[in-house]
């Protein structure tokens, strides 16, 4: 029987010191998986009449080829005018004015990621983001950046004198800001 113990005791060291010996790389542990990610969407309501159904069918594509770790969307809403149930702001109320109705438009899903609302007359621009995006680091100076880019190119569409290269150049602004989104939160994850 002692000799039986004896003989375990030898068998028991060899498989410890085995383990011991082991890289750590050769024992399985839990690997965290990544979450699957999910491709962008944008949602183009076009009241205003700033795109063509081409290019806001190709810059949906284009975000939804991009995969996100979280759900992204940015949704752009034009307006030809400030619709007939709100009073047109006096100059000094123009900013106010403009961020209150996104703030009321961004309802539902237009209140997920990054809105922009468009009015074409009298001109204005205001994009906004949710606070998921927020935390993402989708700052204020993204905001600001996204508004100059579309400002700038709307000004630049206004300068043309043919329809179709005014078309051709708010088609450049869409793919644009879809463009500067996806860079800006292409490979974001939310702050705890």
């Amino acid at each position: 029987m002692v000799r039986l113990i004896g003989g375990c005791r030898s068998i028991f060291a060899a498989l410890v010191g085995g383990l011991i010996a082991l890289p750590v790389s050769a024992i399985a542990l839990p690997q965290k998986k990544e979450p699957p990610k999910k491709p962008g969407v944008l949602h183009v309501y076009d009241g205003g009449a700033m795109f063509t159904e081409t290019a806001i069918d190709r810059a949906k594509v284009a975000m939804e080829k991009t995969q996100f770790a979280h759900e992204t969307a940015l949704t752009i809403d034009t307006h030809s005018a400030i619709p007939k149930d709100k009073t047109a702001p006096t100059e000094g109320e123009k900013a106010k004015f403009f961020q209150d109705w996104a703030k009321s438009a961004a309802a539902g899903d237009r209140a997920k990621g990054v809105y922009v609302l468009v009015c074409r007359s009298p001109g204005y621009v205001v994009v906004i983001c949710d606070k998921s995006t927020r935390d993402r680091g989708f700052s204020a100076a993204n905001e600001q950046r996204l508004r100059e880019i579309l400002l700038d190119g709307f000004k630049q569409a206004a300068k043309e004198t043919e329809d179709k290269k005014k078309f051709e150049a708010r088609d450049k602004v869409l793919s644009a800001a879809g463009d500067y989104v996806t860079s800006v939160l292409k490979d974001t994850v939310r702050t705890p």
